[in-house]
């Protein structure tokens, strides 16, 4: 009998632990982008505040997970109520190595009373193996650390570190952590989205919330979401808004409101205070791709293929500018001795933001097209040009950029380039010719010597190697726009001036990248230079049973994603999309918004 006593508490045992759930609570995410400190030994902890933990009394820490950005010697892991007092428990790692590790388990759990407590890992290794997130430290409870000096809590200027309490119970609170919501700079009057993360850190998934927002203290307005969360992941929200008046800072506080209709359990990670710049120029990141091309180059035609196939994956947000200069086999007529920024390798080869330089296969374009749009600006800027009255072969230019952040040693400097559309009589070699080299975007329908019309091609260029000196002042801020203007000589080489445009770009010399580029039409004095092309003629668009229409256009429409990924016209749900045209009389860019 005692025997079937005891597989009887047994199996009861083994039903308990089945139906225990858990999860992974810290300041984190899973991304390990950066390290703390030089030191190859130390210690590592976060912060559990009693408000928080009294949301989990009874529930047990079993153990602790961590994330480090390099292999290490040796690690244990550890639950403490003080950082210089004796752990209430310690555990050796079997393995740790650089990425987000599996939890260590402890001998004994730890059961949470509502007192504040820390976890942590102590390691030594060969590198700095210290990981921390992509997440700013807040709450000023996710980075302390200890090289041999003492814990030093390194507050909110730091990130979080990849620090997470493995918690169990039979039942566990819904706790969402509202991160990452972005900082915003827009036009004045211009709709925008603000854009944030969701950590579900409980062990259920969530199928829908409410995220409150209030601008410099007015009305508190909800977007209400039906996305489903996992249990232990992540979600993604944007709320779009029609824009706010008033160019400065203005104040944004956004907050978890509800949860499937319900409070969040911690209010503690649960808000967010956005700062929203109104500008006065839009505050829109293009990229400047710089080619290196030849006609007599038979491997260059997959440089004109690429630079189309990023035109049309983003509409608004690519420029080029072609540089013809094969060796010594480059006509006369097409060289651009002032456009004097060059890379050395074979043709063809290009440069995207002076950040990436590669060879332009068009899926290398693309991939390096979106990394560098990712990386985002700190800069918006706009341009117009008209040609001097009574003088075609000159071009009054006038630069406008507005910083989004403000910096007392700045060392930015605009440049300007004279490009050229429609250029014909040329022709192209053509190494794809009859396909043996692979498909290149029809060049491989074409014969050896292929007729083309040469778009994009530089003509001049003014500042473009190292920028013009003092044309932005060393200090800027967010409240001034700079302005810029000049007059461009334009070379006897430009064939149609209806087809020449100025491209006004940005240089960082303190990194040696570009940081911002707009291209405008040259017009006549007296005419609106748009560069935004938002703005161009286009037809009425409406979108009527989810699929974008245009009225009266009969052409191809295409529709794209705000970060250039082509999508079908068809179910379109709630935010922003690039809308192209494509007809044989017209062709139009537009942005639209979807409620």
């Amino acid at each position: 009998m005692k025997k079937f006593y005891s597989l009887i508490v047994l199996l009861l045992l083994c039903v308990s632990a089945a139906q225990a759930k858990y999860t992974y609570w810290g300041y984190g995410d899973k991304t390990i982008s950066s390290v703390n400190g030089a030191a190859t030994a130390g210690k590592a902890a976060i912060y559990i505040p009693a408000e928080l933990a009294k949301c989990y009394v009874g529930k047990t820490v079993t153990g602790v997970r961590f994330g480090l950005a390099a292999n290490v010697q040796s690690l244990s892991v550890f639950i403490t109520t003080d950082l210089n007092g004796a752990p209430i428990a310690t555990k050796e790692a079997d393995v740790a190595v650089s990425g987000l590790n599996s939890a260590v388990k402890f001998d004994s759990p730890y059961t949470i009373t509502g007192e504040g407590f820390y976890i942590g890992y102590e390691y030594k290794g060969t590198e700095n193996a210290l990981g921390c997130s992509n997440l700013a430290n807040l709450s000023g409870n996710g980075n302390w650390t200890n090289f041999g000096d003492g814990w030093v809590n390194n507050g909110v200027k730091s990130n979080a570190l990849n620090i997470y309490a493995r918690i169990e119970g039979e039942t566990l609170p819904v706790d969402l952590s509202l991160v990452d919501v972005k900082d915003i700079a827009v036009k004045e009057n211009t709709p925008f989205k603000m854009t944030g993360r969701l950590l579900n850190q409980s062990a259920s998934n969530v199928s829908a919330y409410r995220i409150g927002y209030s601008i410099d203290g007015g009305t508190e307005e909800f977007a209400d979401f039906e996305d489903e969360i996992k249990m232990r992941s992540e979600g993604f929200f944007e709320i779009l808004h029609d824009g706010v008046s008033g160019k400065g800072n203005h104040t944004v506080k956004v907050r978890l409101v509800s949860v499937d209709g319900e409070p969040d359990v911690y209010d503690g990670n649960n808000s967010a205070i956005v700062s929203l710049l109104g500008t006065t120029v839009s505050v829109v990141k293009r990229v400047l791709m710089e080619e290196f091309t030849g006609i007599n180059c038979g491997w260059c035609p997959r440089g004109i293929v690429s630079i189309d196939q990023c035109i049309e994956r983003y509409p608004d947000n690519f420029i080029a500018i072609a540089k013809h200069n094969y060796y010594q086999e480059t006509p006369e007529a097409l060289k651009s001795p002032t456009y004097d920024y060059d890379l050395t390798g074979t043709w063809p080869y290009c440069t995207v933001d002076r950040i990436f330089t590669f060879d332009p296969v068009p899926a290398n374009s693309l991939t390096n097209v979106n990394a560098a749009l990712e990386l985002g600006t700190v800069v918006g800027l706009d341009a117009v040009a008209t040609f001097v009255p009574e003088n075609d072969n000159r071009v009054n230019v006038k630069a406008t950029a507005q910083f989004t952040l403000a910096d007392k040693e700045a060392n930015y400097r605009f440049a300007f380039a004279v490009v050229e559309d429609g250029i014909t009589g040329y022709r192209q070699n053509n190494a794809y010719a009859g396909g043996s080299n692979g498909e290149m975007g029809g060049f491989e329908d074409k014969g050896s010597s292929a007729s083309v019309t040469l778009n994009h091609v530089a003509r001049s260029g003014y500042g473009v190697k190292e920028g013009i000196e003092n044309s932005i002042p060393q200090s800027v801020n967010e409240f001034n726009p700079i302005v810029y203007s000049t007059v461009l000589d334009l070379p006897s080489t430009v064939i149609n001036r209806d087809n020449i445009k100025v491209v006004a770009f940005i240089i960082n010399k303190k990194k040696g990248t570009i940081e911002n580029a707009v291209q405008v039409k040259v017009t006549e004095q007296g005419e609106t230079a748009i560069a935004d092309v938002n703005a161009t003629q286009t037809p009425d668009i409406a979108v009527v049973g989810g699929a974008v229409l245009a009225d009266g256009f009969d052409g191809k429409l295409s529709v794209y994603t705000i970060d250039g990924k082509q999508i079908a016209n068809e179910n379109l749900s709630r935010g922003v999309y690039v809308v192209r045209g494509t007809g044989a009389e017209k062709t139009f860019v537009k942005k639209i918004v979807v409620m």
